[in-house]
């Protein structure tokens, strides 16, 4: 019994596709009950009007495992419940200090997730959802990331295609095959023999078309087109292959207007957030990446603590592993990978735009680090002026930085006059990391 616990009543969830599994314990009495019921939003309503009105005045607390966005989405509405969501590694080391078999069950997790709870509350974060305006740009900046990884398997796969039977189209469409020149051009001509019947006129007013109009790049596409002789003439090839690419060039095309309703409505919600001139200040932050930034931090100030809480949380903080007189040092494998992505693709781009963003890198790789390596060491040290510029919602000002770094005579100072942003760092050779 525990009269002191802050909740009168601890659930442990473990949800399937068909069935929730529930674990309920009374603090104050230890009295445990065990219940499943179906996963529809009617059958999780029917239970929670059955619970509050046999608890009416209970404190009550819901433990469940990520990822669980829907089933959080789902009980948010309900003030009197506090939730906490769980890592599935949390939950898995708790599970075998108990069963070193390592046995699952779903009900023996509902369980394990309510005795977490009743054992460690104080130990344990409760739920603390974003505003509206932010869960609204989190998750358009979700599905945008999520439209262009299609945007780059579709690509591959139409690269691959091409290999098969018209290897010449990757010269000839340009070097990203998702852009609207490369698509039309494999939709018009999806072969070399249907190419090599158009005239040079035709092929010259495409390329115009689309807005390639460089005179000696056409020119060296049409001399490479006159030499061009087919992989194959096998007509059975050639009209499956061309149906398949001409069906990945239909999906690029659509692809390419949901990525442009994306960007319009990211960039109406961004414009109209109160962070937004926060973001908007960090350099090389631009449409794409000050949204995410924004998106990553949220609106919730009291979710990271410190810097050091964020650099943890997103990954980019490596990992110390000491036994006796070894130590190893490596990169963050358990992270929330859009998070991670999220400000090392920033970092990146900062090097293009910050003097001492490119003048930190380029120290890094004279140190000997690989490109990531350096990268995530630069994401590192943009956390700590993010999360300060966020706790105390001012504008990020390169001027005051830099003058700070003078202050306390950081090494960076003498390379700043060094070095341009977004000429030599990124040309360095990348090492594997």
């Amino acid at each position: 019994m525990n009269s002191n616990h802050p909740y009168d009543l601890v659930i442990g969830l473990d949800r399937s596709d068909r069935k929730a599994d529930l674990h309920l314990i009374n603090p104050r009495s230890a009295i445990a009950e065990k219940q499943t019921i179906d996963t529809s939003p009617e059958a999780l309503h029917e239970w929670l009007f059955q619970l509050r009105q046999k608890h009416p005045q209970a404190r009550v607390a819901i433990c469940l495992e990520q990822p669980a966005a829907n089933l959080i989405l789902f009980l948010e509405p309900y003030s009197w419940i506090t939730l906490y969501a769980i890592n599935p590694i949390t939950l898995q080391k708790f599970r075998e200090a108990f069963v070193t078999s390592r046995a699952k069950d779903d009900g023996k997790d509902a369980q394990y997730l309510a005795q977490l709870l009743l054992t460690h509350h104080d130990k344990l974060k409760a739920w603390q959802p974003d505003d509206c305006q932010t869960r609204q740009l989190q998750q358009l900046v979700v599905h945008r990331r999520a439209v262009i990884d299609e945007r780059t398997s579709l690509t591959n796969r139409l690269k691959a295609l091409l290999k098969q039977y018209f290897p010449q189209a990757l010269e000839l469409c340009g070097e990203d095959l998702w852009r609207p020149l490369a698509t039309a051009f494999l939709l018009k001509w999806p072969t070399l023999q249907r190419l090599q019947k158009a005239k040079s006129a035709t092929i010259k007013t495409f390329y115009y078309r689309y807005g390639s109009r460089s005179q000696k790049l056409i020119d060296q596409r049409l001399e490479r087109l006159a030499r061009a002789v087919p992989l194959t003439d096998e007509p059975a090839v050639l009209e499956s292959h061309a149906l398949r690419v001409q069906l990945i060039c239909r999906q690029l095309e659509l692809l390419h207007q949901t990525i442009d309703q994306f960007d319009g409505q990211i960039a109406l919600v961004f414009r109209s957030h109160e962070d937004r001139a926060l973001f908007e200040s960090f350099p090389g932050a631009g449409p794409v990446l000050g949204p995410r930034l924004l998106a990553s931090m949220g609106s919730e100030r009291e979710r990271f603590g410190s810097a050091s809480n964020l650099q943890r949380f997103s990954g980019i903080a490596p990992v110390t592993r000491q036994s006796g007189g070894k130590c190893y040092i490596h990169r963050r494998y358990l992270c929330p990978k859009f998070l991670k992505q999220s400000f090392h693709e920033y970092a990146k781009e900062s090097v293009l735009h910050s003097r001492w963003a490119a003048a930190f890198y380029w120290q890094q790789r004279q140190k000997g680090c690989g490109h990531h390596t350096a990268v995530r060491a630069l994401a590192y040290k943009w956390q700590r002026i993010i999360w300060k510029c966020w706790q105390t919602r001012s504008v990020y000002r390169e001027e005051h930085y830099e003058a700070a770094l003078k202050k306390n005579g950081s090494p960076l100072v003498s390379l700043l006059d060094q070095i341009q942003p977004g000429k030599s760092p990124m040309n360095t050779t990348t090492k594997k990391s």
